[in-house]
């Protein structure tokens, strides 16, 4: 008989523990539902349920976009105006994994970088020069083109900093590389990079041609040659030596003015690409902010707002 009491009290402990942990169990499944999880958007890597699509649409695959752009970039690396950096920690060739293929990738790269930088102190050169076409004698029409001749060059000069900046630290290919844009998009990126790439060769060509007529025609013979400052200006030169001058300069101009027609023509696809997805959306919706957030470049952004609105607040 005494042997028969513990049985009791043992199954009614279990009993009593299997009841409160379905208690427990119940009251998290009530609290919580499936539906109501909401990702957190202060992770750049969210979960794999974003990358399904954009506003109903699958997302495009990584670096398709990058790719479409290839028509444009390649004219940019003619001009010194885009280069893609290698990653300074990659792998070394003691490494077992190392890619031997990689050595022609890199060794394209630091040309192209090289061949930027050169072009870069050339192009802010050339805009210091022309500061010395001004003189006494400088007045109405020909003074105000001297001086919109020199902010163009100023502007050129600005122009090829911002894009060696943005090709130095990568910013540009992250941004194309890591923003999640749909296959529609990407369609429509390469139609317009296409169109934009033809009207600035052409008005490359048509530059060429006008520039050599103004330079060289026999109507205009001399008119413009303040372009070649400290020539003509401060410099007297013989003729046969200003004709050196002339082609050098021809040259040089042809190079440099029309640069300015691609780097609007790449933010015009920028524009474009970002119009195309979000013009649909309303701002500070959690679709909005999760695919936002997905993007690096505006990960950091949206932090430096938000630590800037917490610092406000105190």
């Amino acid at each position: 008989m005494a042997a028969a009491y513990p049985l009791p009290s043992f199954t009614t402990i279990k009993e009593s523990a299997s009841k409160q942990l379905t208690r427990r169990s119940c009251r998290k499944v009530a609290v919580i539902g499936a539906t109501d999880v909401i990702p957190d958007v202060s992770d750049p890597s969210n979960e794999d349920s974003t990358d399904a699509g954009f506003c109903g649409e699958p997302f495009a695959d990584n670096g398709e976009l990058l790719s479409s752009l290839s028509p444009l970039l390649f004219s940019m690396k003619l001009f010194g105006l885009y280069f893609h950096r290698e990653d300074p920690h990659r792998r070394r060739t003691d490494d077992p994994e190392w890619n031997p293929a990689t050595t022609t990738t890199r060794t394209s790269s630091n040309r192209l970088r090289v061949y930027a930088t050169v072009v870069l102190i050339l192009v802010w050169l050339n805009a210091f020069r022309f500061v010395s076409v001004f003189s006494k004698s400088d007045n109405g029409a020909a003074l105000l083109m001297k001086i919109a001749i020199l902010a163009w060059f100023g502007l050129v000069a600005i122009t090829y900093t911002a894009h060696y900046v943005a090709s130095h630290t990568g910013q540009l290919v992250e941004f194309l590389s890591t923003i999640p844009v749909t296959s529609d998009c990407v369609n429509g990126a390469r139609r317009a990079v296409i169109i934009l790439t033809t009207v600035c060769w052409l008005s490359a060509v048509m530059d060429v041609v006008a520039g050599g007529y103004l330079i060289f025609g026999s109507t205009y013979s001399g008119e413009y040659d303040f372009l070649f400052a400290p020539f003509v200006t401060h410099i007297d030169a013989p003729e046969d030596i200003m004709t050196t001058v002339r082609v050098i300069g021809y040259l040089g101009h042809i190079y440099i003015f029309p640069s300015v027609f691609y780097s609007h023509a790449v933010c015009a696809v920028l524009v474009y690409i970002l119009y195309n997805q979000y013009e649909k959306l309303e701002y500070g919706t959690d679709t909005v902010r999760i695919v936002w957030l997905k993007t690096p470049i505006f990960f950091s952004l949206y932090s430096e707002c938000s630590i800037r609105r917490q610092q406000a607040r105190q």
